[in-house]
């Protein structure tokens, strides 16, 4: 398996994880301990975030924190298109400066 498919791979399971908690979380807070499923969601975007910069290479230590935290969180898009668009975002600001 290559690390292009290793990342794709970890991402869907981690974007289906948090779009899970943020269906059902709800549901299984009383069983469960106090924050544990805002830690565990914590810790999903954080995979994100590592699998984000796989993507981005380089770029990602020049991306300001805001548009990775915003690309890391999202629950929709893919790592790969979240890494297409910070490149573009940063694109955008090199030009305007």
């Amino acid at each position: 398996m290559s690390e292009n498919v290793a990342v794709q791979e970890l991402d869907r399971a981690a974007l289906a994880l948090l779009q899970a908690l943020a269906a059902h979380g709800e549901v299984l807070k009383p069983y469960l301990e106090a924050n544990h499923l805002e830690a565990l969601s914590v810790e999903v975007v954080a995979l994100r975030r590592a699998l984000l910069g796989l993507e981005m290479g380089p770029l990602y230590w020049d991306a300001p924190a805001d548009i990775v935290e915003d690309l890391a969180q999202s629950t929709t898009l893919p790592v790969s298109e979240a890494a297409a668009k910070a490149t573009a975002r940063l694109s955008a600001k090199s030009n305007d400066a």
